[in-house]
């Protein structure tokens, strides 16, 4: 008699690769049928009807005489009984599929109003984004072509501006050539500049510090004088003047007066006038003036005159 010998066998089991099916199944929780409900409004309405005729014919069988005919006059109406109330539920029944189809038609009907209105919305709210989109690719291609516009004109910009360097330049460039290559013209000759001789006083006799101009010279009159500070700055102008008449009505002679600040004033009694500019308007015309040493004044109690030279 040959034995084998019972042991593993190598490599996965059979249960172990596929489960058991029926296993599978005992194992998923069981699923309750729902009830037939078909005949049940049925069954009940004719259940009691059934009932009486099962008990009244076995009845009438059994008796005799008056008592089977009373049992079978009772059978024949509970028979009429169960046929009206068949009769009824079925008119009860048609009655209620009909307001069932009537609820059930509201219902579509405002299902399929809800339907539309979510559609329309939308349908609108699709046109809405298409206009937004169509509106943003207009956009967009705007800010392109924009874009492309300040970049040829800065383009434009950038070659004018070097455009203008190379001209100026070039224009140095000429320039300087001009200035080795021509002779250098000969220097003009610069008339001189007229000058009016003017008489001047100091004066401090009152809180004020002013200069008394006198003019002699009839032909060269002023109407006025201003003093230029070394700065080139104007910093006194004189009243206007008073001019002196002779016979026949014309004028001879010309006296001004300068009010004087306190700079010029501390130059003036230093005596040094020289680093002031004087000028004076003689026929319209601004010229330079030479200040001359004027005569002392008489019986002066009240203040000092300073002759200047």
């Amino acid at each position: 008699m040959a034995t084998s010998a019972i042991g593993r066998v190598h490599g996965p089991h059979p249960r172990a690769a596929e489960p058991c099916p029926l296993c599978l199944s005992a194992a998923q929780p069981r699923a309750v049928h729902p009830r037939d409900t078909r005949f049940t409004s049925l069954v009940d309405a004719l259940l009691p009807w059934l009932l009486a005729v099962g008990f009244l014919v076995p009845l009438s069988l059994a008796l005799e005489g008056a008592a089977r005919v009373f049992c079978a006059g009772l059978a024949c109406g509970v028979l009429v009984g169960a046929a009206f109330a068949w009769q009824l539920h079925q008119r009860d029944r048609a009655t209620g599929l009909a307001a069932t189809a009537r609820v059930r038609a509201e219902i579509n009907a405002e299902s399929d109003a809800r339907a539309n209105a979510v559609l329309m919305q939308f349908e609108w709210a699709v046109n809405d984004i298409a206009t937004l989109r169509a509106k943003l690719e207009t956009a967009e291609r705007e800010a392109r072509e924009h874009a492309q516009h300040a970049f040829a004109a800065e383009r434009d910009v950038r070659r004018l501006e070097r455009n203008a360097r190379l001209r100026d330049r070039r224009s140095a460039v000429r320039a300087v050539t001009q200035a080795v290559v021509s002779p250098a013209p000969p220097e003009s000759v610069q008339p001189e500049r007229a000058i009016v001789a003017l008489h001047c006083e100091l004066n401090d006799r009152g809180p004020l510090v002013w200069l008394d101009l006198t003019a002699d010279d009839p032909d060269n009159l002023p109407s006025r004088v201003r003093v230029f500070e070394p700065g080139g700055n104007v910093i006194g102008v004189s009243d206007p003047a008073v001019h002196g008449a002779s016979r026949g009505d014309q004028p001879r002679s010309a006296s001004l007066r300068m009010p004087l600040p306190p700079e010029l004033a501390s130059a003036a009694r230093r005596g040094a006038l020289d680093e002031f500019h004087f000028e004076a308007l003689v026929a319209h015309q601004w010229i330079g003036v030479r200040l001359v040493r004027g005569k002392s004044a008489r019986g002066n109690t009240r203040g000092r005159l300073y002759r200047l030279a």
